[in-house]
């Protein structure tokens, strides 16, 4: 090192070569002839938040070797420099790794803050340089597929599960693409896959007898679907049954609502009694009053004002009278609009209106009834599915209850619950040697989701087996499926799949 100069935010460096001799790149001749000297500008790490440049004199050497077809060649500094390089080996390095990890948009934005701008398209050109790892066939491979454009194009990922790290890509999912690589990288023993039918075709294509292991989570995943269409098409009936009111002790009618008929009510019944108590008949206190002789009677008849309110009609229309009892009963029921009971009672032979309907509900609430509280709603679907599935040790006393309430209300949901409880026992404790009696059981349980699930256990029985036996399982494959979605997000629409496909490798 010769000088050091500071520029603004650069730092500027000054440094000789020191060594006598140097390797021919083409023939590794070493030689000592020196043929000129230059100076090369590098850029190398950024220290102290400053760039940092070297201004490097090296030498050009002769070849004495007369067979090699370079005359002269330039020395590289170890560790440093290499041929045509900008950058300093440790330099080159970190941008490559923040390349990997964050593409060229989000790697140019950081590269920024590390002092050492770069462009988004030089981030992915040197992604593009770099060398992929020779494909080994692992002993026991995993396999699982992950979306470009979810629902439409998907591609596969490839893990050694021994080393959990990814082996290759392949741009589809199809079962020739798999059996195809199988076929390219002989090795494999086992094969670890979800119950995707295209991964097992194409191992049984490539590698006949090959043992296959079935992902315990897709089981109970899949055993979770069957419980949920069987949970859904019995919702209905799980409403609570409508609870009756808090009896009062009292008859409503006993004490009616008091509004301003009712006081008007009880002012005339206390006018007619005051006339009549002073000795006047019913045709003087009628023409007292101005009202009707048989109004004036049925004050008098009435010995409280209370018998007058509750024997008033409640409606006046007497096209409503016929299917009065009905609409009492669905209004308790807690059913109070009008334009849905219009229509029932219309079915019934009713030509009436809905304003009629209405006035005879304002009727029933001046009386003082009370409608039933609505029924409570049933659990939602998944939390049903969720006590059923579950491990027992994590629900509350309260989920107890309430999962035991919903398999009380409905025989085929308990059965199921049944099915599936014992499933997910012998998938917990790994007793692949029960699943046959299991499959059996449930193929005559009468739920037709739990015997289809069983159906297709058996169609795949020795990978089932196998992963409700064995401690392989996909959950590597599913880390990395998530670790590619990341990837994706990164990449800005720039993403390619052989870009992607070397981020994912290059990566681990």
């Amino acid at each position: 090192m010769e000088a050091v100069f500071r520029i603004g935010q650069r730092v500027r460096i000054e440094v000789t070569s020191g060594a006598t001799t140097a390797v021919c790149p083409c023939c590794e001749t070493v030689s000592s002839r020196v043929h000129s000297r230059y100076q090369r500008r590098v850029a190398d790490w950024p220290t102290g938040g400053q760039t940092v440049e070297l201004d490097l004199r090296v030498r050009r050497f002769f070849c004495d070797n007369t067979h090699c077809r370079k005359k002269t060649f330039a020395e590289q500094v170890d560790g440093l420099t290499v041929r045509h390089g900008r950058r300093s080996v440790p330099l080159q390095r970190l941008l490559e790794r923040v390349a990997l990890a964050l593409g060229g948009e989000a790697g140019a934005r950081l590269t920024r803050q590390l002092q050492a701008e770069t462009s988004p398209a030089t981030l992915l050109r040197m992604v593009h340089r770099l060398p992929l790892p020779d494909v080994k066939a692992p002993k026991v491979l995993g396999v699982d597929e992950f979306a470009f454009r979810r629902g439409r194009t998907y591609g596969t990922i490839l893990i050694d599960m021994e080393t959990r790290r990814p082996v290759d890509v392949l741009p589809d999912r199809t079962a020739d693409s798999f059996a195809a690589w199988l076929e390219q990288h002989p090795g494999v023993e086992k094969i670890c896959r979800d119950r995707g039918g295209s991964f097992a075709e194409g191992a049984r294509r490539a590698l006949p007898g090959i043992p296959q292991v079935a992902d315990r989570w897709h089981l109970l995943h899949n055993l979770a679907q069957a419980v949920e269409r069987t949970v859904a098409r019995h919702h209905r009936s799980l409403k609570q049954p409508a609870s009756q009111p808090a009896d009062s002790g009292q008859d409503v009618d006993e004490r009616p609502k008091d509004t301003v008929e009712s006081r008007r009510i009880r002012e005339r019944h206390a006018e007619v009694h005051d006339l009549q108590q002073r000795g006047l008949t019913i045709n003087q206190i009628s023409q007292a009053l101005g009202r009707d002789r048989k109004t004036v009677r049925r004050y008098v008849q009435a010995a409280t004002a209370d018998e007058m309110l509750r024997a008033r009609p409640r409606w006046r229309a007497t096209v409503l009278r016929p299917f009065a009892d009905h609409l009492e009963q669905r209004w308790r029921g807690g059913c109070d609009n009008a334009a849905m009971l219009r229509a029932e009672i219309q079915a019934m032979g009713y030509t009436g209106s809905r304003k009629t309907i209405r006035r005879f509900l304002n009727s029933l609430v001046e009386s003082g009834s009370r409608p039933l509280p609505p029924p409570e709603p049933p659990p939602p679907v998944r939390d049903i599915v969720r006590w059923i599935i579950g491990r027992p040790s994590r629900l509350s006393e309260d989920d107890h209850q309430k999962v035991k309430d919903v398999r009380a209300r409905c025989t085929e949901i308990d059965t199921a619950a049944r099915q599936a409880q014992a499933f997910a026992l012998i998938l917990r404790k790994r007793e692949g040697g029960r699943l046959m009696d299991w499959i059996t059981q449930a193929e005559v349980c009468g739920v037709k989701e739990i015997t289809s699930f069983a159906t297709g256990l058996r169609k795949d029985l020795a990978a089932v087996t196998a992963g409700l036996t064995e401690h392989w399982s996909s959950g590597a494959v599913e880390g990395h499926v998530n670790r590619i979605k990341m990837i994706k997000r990164t990449g800005y629409g720039r993403a390619s799949f052989s870009l992607l496909r070397r981020r994912i490798l290059l990566m681990s």
